[in-house]
């Protein structure tokens, strides 16, 4: 009798050793199955490919790929708007009952461990980043989408593909080209080149889209906090948000956002630093100004909130929400 019940103490062990330690393995593997899957979806979805009809085959061909669980289940729904959900469940053959077949437990009756991992991923506009101090003007922005683009953008918020990668030169002197429907200078306030307030001293503004506006830093020149960051500002895009108003003169000025753009800086010319790096042969003399091109793709900073409601103009961010 003693052997007998120390028979039942050492299964029992045993069922916690192999059969949980290995539903743990199966855990880790359809994790990675449920953030594939969820992350491919919801990048289809923001980058306007067809994401709701294809998001089960999706999700099926990703679960295979990145698990080692003989079949995994997918079970993929949205759960909002812009926010997509994928639970992936462990199976042992294509007919088989969901779970994996234990080996110890069966002698308390145990049969099938049901082994699930769950991933849900968010896309959207950025809310707030801390951004480089500066601003551009939507309407100029808007002077590098194709019409299709801008109607799509009017009537949805977002629109499909890449703005054009036309370099521009925005420039602050008596040269300063204009861009049809657009007001001069940039549409930037008076005595001001669009750079924001900085935030605590450094070389940063934080901006949040929901306050709607962010206040000017009068004067042309780069800001001198931020001379140090001027080796690293073409090496990858940054947000930087985009007005579609300005009001007032000098420090009282404010400029009212519209959401957030990806802008590569190509070059760059300011007094007091080297000339144009990489741009326009053109910008001699008196030009001073920044050169680059828009582009979806922007480097966020840790902690940046997404706005799964406001425009994205371009610059939509795809991240793992659970």
């Amino acid at each position: 009798m003693v052997v007998a019940f120390a028979m039942v103490v050492l299964l029992g062990f045993a069922a916690i050793v192999v059969d949980v330690g290995a539903a743990y393995a199966q855990k880790a593997q359809l994790q990675n199955a449920a953030d594939a899957s969820a992350l491919a979806i919801a990048q289809d979805c923001a980058s306007g490919l067809p994401c709701i009809s294809t998001k089960d085959a999706t999700a099926q061909s990703l679960s295979t790929a990145n698990s080692n669980t003989g079949h995994p289940h997918p079970d993929t729904r949205f759960t909002g708007s812009k926010t997509v959900r994928v639970d992936v469940d462990t199976r042992e053959s294509a007919s088989s009952p969901l779970g994996m077949s234990t080996y110890f437990a069966r002698v308390f009756d145990i049969d099938l461990l049901q082994v699930r991992a769950s991933a849900e991923v968010t896309w959207g506009s950025p809310k707030e980043a801390v951004s480089l101090p500066w601003t551009i003007s939507e309407c100029v922005f808007r002077s590098f989408l194709s019409s299709s683009q801008r109607s799509e953008l009017d009537s949805t918020g977002s629109f499909t593909g890449n703005p054009s990668a036309t370099r521009v030169l925005l420039r602050y002197d008596e040269n300063t080209p204009s861009y049809p429907g657009c007001a001069a200078q940039n549409g930037y306030t008076p005595g001001g080149f669009g750079w924001l307030d900085l935030d605590g001293g450094g070389c940063s503004a934080l901006i949040n889209i929901s306050a709607g506006e962010a206040g000017s830093n009068p004067g042309v020149n780069f800001p001198s906090p931020c001379m140090s960051a001027l080796s690293s500002l073409m090496k990858e895009p940054f947000l930087v948000p985009l007005f579609d108003n300005a009001s007032g003169t000098g420090g009282p000025a404010t400029y009212t956002l519209a959401g957030f753009a990806a802008f590569q800086i190509t070059g760059f010319r300011f007094s007091g630093t080297p000339a144009l790096n990489g741009g326009l042969t053109s910008c001699t003399g008196n030009c001073r100004g920044i050169e680059g091109y828009f582009t979806r793709f922007v480097s966020l900073e840790e902690g940046l909130s997404l706005d799964p409601v406001a425009s994205d103009f371009g610059g939509t961010t795809v991240r793992l929400s659970k």
